[in-house]
C-alpha cells in the first residue's frame, strides 16, 4: 500500500516553491486553474508549517470527498489526521470532538460552527470565490474571527469571476483591508465606477473599476495572492479525437439526452460515481 503512494518529490516546481513561500508569508491566496494541485499544496504547508487546528471552509462536495482523499494519495501527508464536520448536528458536534489536525466544514454549516464558539489556530477556504460577497452571513460571520488565526491560506481557481472588485472581500480575508481600504465603500470610492445605475434613484446595479485600477489592484497584492494559469504549467499531449458507436436502448438514449440537457444525471449502480463539472 505504501509503496502505491505519490512521494513529496513528485510534487511539481510550481508547488515547491509556493510551499516554500508560505514559510514567510503566513496569510497567502493561491489562485490557481484546476489541474494544478491547490490541495495538496495547502496539505503539505499544513503538515509541514502549521501548528494547532486548522479550519478547511469548501463547497459540500469538496468537503466530503477531495481533502480526505487527497490526503489518501501522498506518503508525506499520511499523518494527518482530518475531520469531516458535516451531517447532522450531532454527527458535526462528535467531528469536532475528535482530535485532529483538520477540520472541514461545508459552507453551510459555517455559522453553525463558528457559533459553537470552537477555537482554531489556523483558516483554509477552499473556493474563497464563495465569499466575494461581504454582505452574506457567512462572511459577516466569519469576518468576526478573522484575527484570531495564526495562519490562513484562501484556495480559489475563479477569484473575480465577476470582475476586480470581486478580490475585495477575499483578500480582506488575509489582510483585513490593509491592502484594499478597510471598507467596502472606501474600496469602490478609490478603484471603482458605477457601471449600471438608476438615473433617477442613484442606486447602482453593477459597479466597474477606473482606469488603470486593475493594474494597481494587482500589484498591491502581487506579495500575498499568485495567480498561475494551467496553459503555463501543464504539458498536455495534442488532442486526439477518437469516436465509438455504441448501441443504446430508448431508455439509455433518453438519459443521454437528460445528460446532454442538465449536465447532471443521477445513476444508482453497485458503486457510486461523482462528476465535477
Amino acid at each position: 500500500m505504501t509503496s502505491s503512494l505519490l512521494q513529496r518529490a513528485q510534487l511539481q516546481p510550481y508547488q515547491t516553491r509556493m510551499i516554500d513561500m508560505a514559510k514567510t508569508i503566513p496569510a497567502i491566496g493561491l489562485f490557481r486553474e484546476p489541474g494544478l494541485g491547490k490541495t495538496v499544496t495547502a496539505l503539505t504547508i499544513i503538515s509541514e508549517q502549521f501548528k494547532g487546528k486548522t479550519l478547511v471552509i469548501a463547497p459540500k462536495r469538496v468537503a466530503e470527498n477531495v481533502w480526505s482523499d487527497e490526503i489518501k494519495k501522498w506518503a508525506h501527508l499520511q499523518k494527518l489526521k482530518l475531520s469531516k464536520v458535516l451531517g447532522t448536528a450531532s454527527q458535526r458536534s462528535a467531528a469536532l470532538k475528535q482530535n485532529s489536525h483538520i477540520y472541514v466544514v461545508n459552507l453551510e454549516n459555517l455559522v453553525w460552527l463558528l457559533e459553537t464558539g470552537t477555537k482554531f489556530d489556523n483558516l483554509v477556504i477552499d473556493e474563497s470565490s464563495r465569499f466575494k460577497d461581504s454582505s452574506t452571513k457567512r462572511f459577516k460571520s466569519l469576518k468576526k474571527h478573522l484575527r484570531t488565526f495564526q495562519r490562513k491560506i484562501i484556495l480559489t481557481g475563479t477569484p473575480t469571476p465577476q470582475g476586480i472588485g470581486d478580490l475585495w472581500a477575499q483578500v480582506g480575508i488575509l489582510d483585513l483591508g490593509s491592502r484594499m481600504e478597510t471598507s467596502l465603500t472606501k474600496f469602490r470610492d478609490k478603484y471603482m465606477m458605477p457601471d449600471q445605475m438608476n438615473r433617477h434613484t442613484r442606486v447602482v446595479y453593477s459597479w466597474k473599476p477606473k482606469e488603470g485600477t486593475v493594474e494597481t489592484i494587482q500589484q498591491k497584492i502581487s506579495d500575498i495572492c499568485f495567480s498561475l494559469k494551467a496553459e503555463d504549467y501543464l504539458k498536455m499531449p495534442a488532442c486526439q479525437k477518437i469516436t465509438h458507436d455504441l448501441d443504446m436502448s430508448k431508455q439509455e438514449v433518453n438519459h443521454y439526452e437528460t445528460l446532454k440537457k442538465e449536465l447532471v444525471l443521477d445513476v444508482f449502480v453497485k458503486f457510486h460515481v461523482s462528476f465535477y463539472f
